[in-house]
């Protein structure tokens, strides 16, 4: 099985094949219904250098707007070094934990992160299967 690295080209391309196979099948999550929340996401210090993406949430669909293509302006932003996304995507560290540390910033109308609770109760977006199929 290939591995894609943590937020390089491939690693995006696998998110988006995981999204597409979970509305296929009709399973879109545990989210809540509510208002689109833009989350965009700055890491830096990864391997292909900084990278900047974007988490769309809408109703009960989620996706990555991967680096390069067209962002919607955000409500929220998040920041932090890869070291800490690192461990939030392999689920060894909560965005939660990562705030509190002082390891990770967020930034906007942070009142939209409380909306359906889905932030701060530590969802996991990133799917097992992506999760499986990553080097971090």
């Amino acid at each position: 099985m290939e591995m894609a690295q943590f937020l390089s080209l491939e690693w995006f391309e696998e998110v988006d094949r995981a999204a597409a196979n979970s509305e296929r099948a009709g399973s879109a999550g545990e989210l809540g219904a509510g208002p689109a929340l833009v989350v965009e996401i700055s890491v830096t210090g990864a391997p292909q250098g900084d990278v900047r993406y974007q988490v769309v949430v809408e109703g009960e669909r989620a996706w990555v707007v991967p680096p390069g293509a067209e962002f919607k302006p955000p409500q929220v932003e998040l920041r932090s070094d890869y070291a800490t996304m690192t461990g939030i995507a392999a689920g060894r560290l909560s965005v939660i934990e990562a705030l509190s540390l002082g390891r990770a910033r967020v930034s906007g109308y942070t009142a939209a992160l409380a909306g359906d609770g889905w932030f701060l109760t530590g969802l996991d977006l990133l799917p097992a299967v992506v999760r499986a199929r990553t080097t971090f």
